[in-house]
C-alpha cells in the first residue's frame, strides 16, 4: 500500500498531513512559494488549528521538501521501470529513448488535475531563489534520476565537463518550465493529441540542445571563466 493510500484514510493522523500537503501544493503552484502564508495553507486544508502545519512539518521549507519527496518517489519508481525497459532493448545510446524514460513519468501526469497541480508546484520551486531544483534532482539519490543522469553524461562525454553539467541543468529547466507553461492552457488535461505533439517536439528540442556543437564563442567564454 502506498503512502498516499494510507494517508487518505479518514481519521488517520496522516490524513491531516496529506490535506496540508495537497493544499500547499495547489496554493504554491498558483501563487509561488513566498505568496502563500502558513495560515492560508491551514485554512485551505480545513484545519481550524493554526498550529497544525507547524506540528506536522515544522517549517515551510520542510513542507516543500515533503511534497517533493512524496511526489518524486512515485515518479522515480516509474522512471526505473522505463530505464530497465530501455536497457533491455539496447537503447542506452539513444538520446530520445533516454529523454522519454526520464521525463515521460512526469508528462504522463498531465491528463489529470492532480498531475497538473504538481507540475505547477515544481516549476515554482525551480524558479525560487531559495531552491536549486536541478542540483536537488541530481543529488537526490533516487535510482531513476541517478541512472538517467548517468546515461546522459555518457552521451555528453565529448563535451568539456563544465558545458556538459550546464546543459544538464538546461535540460531540467527547459523540460519543467515548458510543461508548466502547457498547464496554463484551458484544455491542458483534455487535448491529448496536442499534448503528444507538444511533448514530442519538446524532446526534440532538448535533444538538439544537449547535442549542439560548442561554438568558439562558448569555448572562449569558458576559458575566460577559468582565468577569473
Amino acid at each position: 500500500m502506498s503512502d498516499t493510500e494510507t494517508d487518505a484514510k479518514p481519521g488517520k493522523r496522516g490524513d491531516t498531513r496529506l490535506r496540508l500537503m495537497q493544499a500547499a501544493e495547489r496554493l504554491f503552484g498558483e501563487r509561488g512559494l513566498h505568496g502563500v502564508t502558513l495560515k492560508e495553507i491551514n485554512a485551505a486544508a480545513g484545519q481550524r488549528n493554526e498550529s497544525a502545519l507547524h506540528y506536522h512539518f515544522g517549517s515551510k521549507p520542510r513542507l516543500i521538501d515533503a511534497i517533493l519527496g512524496q511526489r518524486v518517489k512515485v515518479i522515480d519508481a516509474r522512471r526505473v521501470e522505463r530505464i530497465d525497459a530501455l536497457m533491455a532493448e539496447g537503447l542506452e545510446r539513444d538520446l530520445h529513448a533516454i529523454l522519454r524514460a526520464m521525463f515521460e513519468p512526469l508528462t504522463e501526469l498531465l491528463d489529470t488535475e492532480d498531475g497538473v497541480r504538481f507540475v505547477r508546484f515544481a516549476a515554482q520551486v525551480l524558479n525560487d531563489p531559495d531552491f536549486d531544483l536541478p542540483s536537488i534532482a541530481v543529488r537526490s539519490g533516487y535510482e531513476g534520476i541517478s541512472r538517467a543522469n548517468a546515461l546522459v553524461v555518457a552521451l555528453l562525454g565529448d563535451l568539456p565537463p563544465e558545458i556538459a553539467v550546464q546543459r544538464q541543468r538546461f535540460m531540467i529547466e527547459m523540460a519543467l518550465t515548458s510543461l508548466s507553461i502547457w498547464t496554463r492552457r484551458g484544455d491542458a488535461t483534455t487535448d491529448a493529441e496536442g499534448r503528444a505533439f507538444f511533448i514530442a517536439n519538446l524532446f526534440d528540442e532538448i535533444a538538439g540542445a544537449l547535442q549542439a556543437p560548442v561554438s568558439p564563442e562558448t569555448l572562449a567564454a569558458l576559458k575566460a571563466t577559468s582565468k577569473s
